[in-house]
């Protein structure tokens, strides 16, 4: 993804009361909890601002925070003992960041961004009282955890034996269900998602732009997918979804 930022560069930006609740209350895990409740996780919580390439944690990093992305997106991933870089999920609005590592002592992925992104921090501790106090967040993240379990296993078969380009689509359909025909990402970004290099996914793009599957705008990065089915046609049937 080119240089990391050094994560010093955050900063804390006050967000209206308003705003933080709105995000807290729409996060999946949270979804169940009444107005009072969400006050309550609000009173813990703040707010951050990164730089594009900010490390937000690396992997082995202390488990210290519990993390959702405000705005912005975030990569989720891990680098393999060959020097290769395989993106897990891409996080936006409402997502959390690895928050099944608060259960160990150190996170197990990586979390960079992709831009400027807003996260919402709340301290390991305060969280896991929060927790205590209301056990039925604990059922909802063990229900999230094993879907998010079951949908990298299914990806990570889907893998085997297919084809770059088959893999280059549905990472490309994954990705337009979950933010929209219009991505912002670089050739690197959509390589390490779709488990390949940039140098192929520079040229396979090329085709699919020839063929008329996508189209590039003029913005440096920027995908455009103006029919999905396009996209189902080649691939046959769909990929897994987060």
């Amino acid at each position: 993804m080119g240089q990391t930022v050094a994560a010093t560069q955050q900063h804390r930006i006050n967000l209206s009361e308003q705003v933080k609740l709105k995000a807290l209350g729409e996060t999946v895990i949270f979804k169940g909890l009444l107005p009072d409740e969400v006050q309550e996780l609000a009173a813990i919580t703040v707010a951050i601002r990164l730089p594009k390439g900010a490390l937000i944690f690396g992997e082995g990093d202390p488990s210290d925070f519990f993390y959702i992305v405000q705005e912005g997106y975030v990569r989720l991933f891990k680098n393999a003992p060959s020097g290769k870089t395989l993106t897990f999920t891409v996080a936006g609005y409402g997502d959390t960041l690895n928050g099944l590592a608060l259960s160990v002592d150190n996170y197990f992925m990586s979390a960079q961004t992709m831009g400027i992104v807003n996260v919402l921090r709340i301290p390991r501790k305060e969280f896991l009282q929060f927790v205590e106090k209301h056990p039925r967040l604990m059922v909802d993240l063990i229900a999230i955890i094993a879907r998010r379990i079951a949908y990298d296993y299914a990806r990570a078969v889907g893998f085997v034996g297919e084809d770059v380009e088959k893999r280059l689509l549905h990472s490309l359909y994954i990705l337009v269900c979950k933010f929209g025909n219009r991505l912002t990402l670089t050739r690197e970004e959509l390589a390490n998602f779709a488990g390949t290099t940039t140098e192929t996914t520079i040229r396979i793009l090329g085709k699919l732009k020839k063929s008329g599957v996508i189209s590039c705008t003029g913005n440096r990065g920027e995908i455009v997918i103006s029919d999905i089915s396009k996209i189902l046609d080649r691939v046959k049937s769909p990929p897994p979804l987060p």
